[in-house]
């Protein structure tokens, strides 16, 4: 791409100084992208994949800067000041730059662009264009997608099914955590059946369990260390001592080989967990319920103080998840069980979801198992749950893209609030919607979503505001409850009326009626 305009010296003209500043931006924009494409195998990707990957490529470069003084000047000048431009970087950058070579010099910026970059209509055509290939056509009275999980009596009921198909349910996730295939093979015959008696799309997600790791035995003084843990939960408060071992022991054992007095000694799915742990590392338990420093380390054990329980503690229990945000988990990007799973899978899914994915390679590695199943079709959906998922997510979608994958991002919010704390996740929910709008990329939006309207049959004020803004996302997920159904039929109608006003960040105005 070349330009007939040069650098210009500023007289002192607002115009002139913004010409210049955007010339110079487009510049870097443009240098950054080329080392970055450098570093991808781009050979075999698909014009489309191309397209989107490098105008992700152009937002992320941007994005390095902080482009607040920039933005605001623009506003005053009456142009774009870039902050809904994410589908369209650089052609955005382009119209306001052409804009303001006619303004200041009444000509047009000349640009020449040998391979030109997605526009307006383009960007937004593609986001649609994939997520219409995820979840299907969208219904007539809205353009986002809902997303249930199907709770184990899907397999029998098909009433229930049908229901939710009926509410507004496009997509049906099936956790492979939980079950077995014979289950989910009648779970997907209810979901087909009702989706052909109704004549809907309703796509099937299998997600795969992943690398879950849980507490399993846990300990206390009163239990002895060959018998089978106390029913009974141990309830611990803040600045207790707890032990995570790989072997059950007894509290007292530990006492005298740490020196303190250990209130419980837990056990884990994963032991060999405990040889990455390292001394200051947090780790919490039940999500997040409760918070933990790891404060020593002798042998197959850590010792863990705990610092977060709430004023009257907290009960720690069995089968609960444990979450290592500082630790880095050298994990398989696949769990054994799977590696097995993914036969099933590969046979039934629309979608095969990818739990705690945290790097490029981890999709890639999907992909070839899918491949030797002879279902590399099968879309992939990415589930972004770790501080390592959100720090990698360019490279993760710019390995997709380069390698032709249909790919989603879900944000798994539960997961990604423990790594990340509740403050940080608020911003990075907006950030993840930012990245995948770059490349345009569809978003399931997850985790507590009308939890208490699913659950009790009343959604709290806070949990409507939440949905209104999950709308900006592709698709909604839903949690099984026994008001699901209805939980359904309240977010449709709420993604319905939100459709009217907002798209992603562009407000709609529609004529206001009070």
């Amino acid at each position: 791409m070349t330009s007939s305009l040069a650098i210009l010296p500023s007289p002192n003209d607002p115009l002139h100084d913004l010409l210049n500043e955007l010339l110079e931006l487009k510049q870097r924009i443009l240098s950054g992208t080329v080392k970055q494409l450098a570093e991808l195998s781009v050979d075999n990707t698909h014009s489309e994949c191309l397209l989107s990957l490098e105008n992700l490529l152009h937002y992320i470069v941007m994005r390095r800067e902080d482009l607040r003084p920039l933005q605001a000047r623009l506003a005053k000048a009456g142009l774009s000041s870039l902050g809904r431009g994410e589908p369209h970087v650089l052609d955005n950058i382009e119209r306001v730059i052409n804009l303001l070579a006619r303004a200041v010099l009444q000509q047009s910026s000349g640009d020449r662009n040998n391979h030109p970059p997605v526009d307006y209509e383009t960007g937004h055509r593609l986001l649609r264009k994939r997520a219409e290939k995820l979840f299907g056509k969208a219904r007539a009275q809205r353009d986002g997608y809902i997303m249930v999980t199907m709770p184990s009596e899907a397999a029998a009921n098909f009433e229930l099914v049908n229901q939710l198909v009926a509410a507004g349910m496009d997509t049906a996730r099936i956790n492979c955590a939980h079950d077995d295939s014979a289950t989910w093979h009648n779970m997907i015959i209810n979901i087909r059946l009702a989706a052909k008696l109704q004549e809907r799309n309703c796509r099937i997600l299998m997600d795969l369990g992943g690398h879950k790791i849980r507490t399993r035995h846990i300990i206390t003084s009163k239990d002895k260390a060959g018998s089978k843990s106390s029913k009974k939960h141990a309830r611990v408060h803040h600045n207790d001592w707890l032990v995570l071992s790989k072997k059950r022991g007894s509290p007292e054992v530990y006492d005298a080989l740490f020196d303190v007095p250990v209130k419980a000694v837990i056990t884990c799915s994963y032991p060999d967990i405990i040889r990455q742990l390292h001394k200051n590392e947090t780790v919490w338990i039940d999500d997040g319920k409760i918070g933990t420093v790891i404060r020593e380390k002798r042998g197959d054990a850590v010792l863990l103080q705990v610092n977060r329980a709430g004023p009257r503690g907290a009960r720690i229990k069995q089968e609960k998840g444990l979450n290592f945000p500082e630790t880095r988990l050298n994990l398989p990007a696949l769990s054994e069980r799977d590696r097995k799973d993914l036969q099933f899978v590969s046979q039934h899914a629309d979608m095969v979801g990818l739990s705690f994915a945290e790097c490029a390679e981890d999709v890639l590695h999907l992909q070839e198992q899918l491949r030797v199943h002879g279902a590399d079709d099968i879309a992939v959906i990415a589930k972004i749950e770790t501080a390592r998922a959100v720090k990698n997510l360019p490279d993760i979608i710019s390995g997709a893209l380069a390698h032709n994958i249909q790919l989603g991002i879900m944000v798994a919010r539960g997961d990604l609030a423990i790594e990340l704390g509740s403050v940080r996740m608020a911003e990075i929910q907006e950030e993840i919607l930012w990245v995948c709008e770059a490349a345009h990329l569809p978003v399931i939006w997850a985790t507590q979503v009308f939890e208490s309207l699913a659950k009790n049959g009343l959604a709290s004020r806070p949990e409507i505001t939440d949905a209104a803004m999950a709308a900006r996302a592709e698709c909604v997920m839903l949690n099984k409850g026994p008001y699901i159904d209805y939980a359904v039929s309240i977010l449709s109608d709420i993604l319905q009326r939100m459709g009217d006003h907002q798209y992603k960040k562009i407000s709609r105005l529609r004529a206001l009626h009070w």
